[in-house]
């Protein structure tokens, strides 16, 4: 393998996204090369003293991740890969690995993660727009919806449901906290600090790597007053948590995105925003309350978009105290409230605006799903 061209082949679209440092890959104490990504690219072998990233891996392991055979985040997560330095530039790299490897720019939502652009409007809107406001979110059992029903009446008009009863045959929902811990001993997350919840979606957050066994030992300590909780959120589901989980129902297999774990105490917060994708949020442990907006409110909510093209997109307006005099049209938005029990399953469709409290320690599997609608 020539490390070199490699290299220049990876990084060769991170030059146009705004993804600016030194990335340095460490095989063995002999062996490393770095990256120096800016307006060009430059590849040096030898170590890089002052590396912003740096990966050590297996060489091998290394070649998998280009080849697909290998996953960056199942690695991170087993320890077959350590991180130092940038944790929220070395957040990047999944998307950064996966467009080279189709031989395509990166996704659009990777460019100016750290910028604000107008929020497009989305077929969601629309489908949102022509219907009558919804007062309340339905809650049924999982015994009393069918999955021909689901995909009928639910996905087709983009309209959230909570399914209780959902996760009785999940064993990771059916073991103590105590228990799970042997599952997670050895496995790794990022977790993320400090101001996260006033830096939405930046790679300036306070990102560190966590052992998952020890955060979760650790979640009903008194926190500092004042202090943001710490906050595992939004890592891959390793491969030996799976057969702790079950795939839902209520979608092809085959349209999941690989599933995605929050874990934390008691209020940690992720603003008012919205995906690009339908989703289904299972509550595994304790509880998390959701505050909703239809999504034709976009233009009420002063939405932003991480790209000119659409990505992840935040809002200006706080929905637990708006600020009517900045954003008048907030007036308009009927803001929905409600809070998921453990074992709830929430389907939560493309273009809904949420924002995601813990009531208390909470751990949380969801699955974005390609489903395809409104597309």
């Amino acid at each position: 393998m020539e490390l070199s061209a490699v290299l220049s082949s990876l990084f060769a679209g991170a030059q146009v996204v705004g993804v600016n440092g030194v990335f340095q890959f460490v095989f063995s104490p002999e062996k490393a090369v770095w990256a120096e990504v800016g307006e060009q690219v430059t590849i040096r072998s030898g170590h890089h003293p002052t590396a912003d990233v740096t990966i050590e891996l297996d060489e091998r392991d290394f070649t998998g991740i280009l080849q697909g055979t290998q996953d960056v985040e199942e690695l991170f997560a087993n320890g077959r890969l350590r991180i130092g330095g940038q944790m929220g530039l070395a957040t990047l790299l999944p998307q950064i690995i996966g467009a080279a490897r189709r031989g395509v720019a990166p996704p659009e939502q990777v460019r100016g993660m750290n910028q604000r652009y107008p929020a497009p409007e989305r077929a969601s809107d629309r489908v949102s727009a022509g219907q009558p406001p919804l007062k309340e979110v339905e809650r049924r059992p999982r015994s009393g919806l069918s999955v021909e029903e689901f995909r009928q009446h639910y996905v087709p008009q983009g309209l959230p449901i909570i399914i209780s009863d959902a996760l009785q045959d999940w064993p990771l929902f059916n073991m103590s906290r105590e228990e799970s811990l042997v599952h997670f001993a050895k496995l790794q997350g990022i977790t993320r600090h400090g101001d996260y919840a006033q830096k939405t979606f930046s790679t300036e957050r306070d990102f560190r790597s966590t052992s998952m066994a020890e955060f979760i030992a650790g979640l009903d300590q008194e926190l500092e007053e004042g202090a943001p909780p710490p906050y595992m959120g939004n890592n891959v589901v390793p491969e030996q948590l799976l057969e702790l989980i079950r795939f839902p129902d209520y979608f092809d297999r085959s349209l999941f995105i690989k599933p995605r774990i929050w874990i934390g105490p008691r209020g940690t917060l992720t603003p008012l925003h919205r995906d690009d994708s339908d989703n289904l949020y299972a509550q595994v442990w304790g509880r998390k309350s959701f505050i909703l907006a239809a999504p034709h409110h976009c233009e009420a909510l002063s939405t932003w978009s991480t790209s000119p093209q659409g990505g992840l997109e935040g809002c200006e307006v706080n929905p637990k105290a708006p600020d009517y005099a900045r954003f008048p049209r907030a007036r308009e938005v009927d803001f929905l409230h409600i809070v998921l029990e453990a074992g709830d399953l929430f389907f939560l469709p493309d273009g809904w605006f949420h924002q995601v409290e813990s009531v208390s320690t909470s751990l949380s599997v969801n699955f974005w799903v390609n489903s395809g609608r409104g597309w």
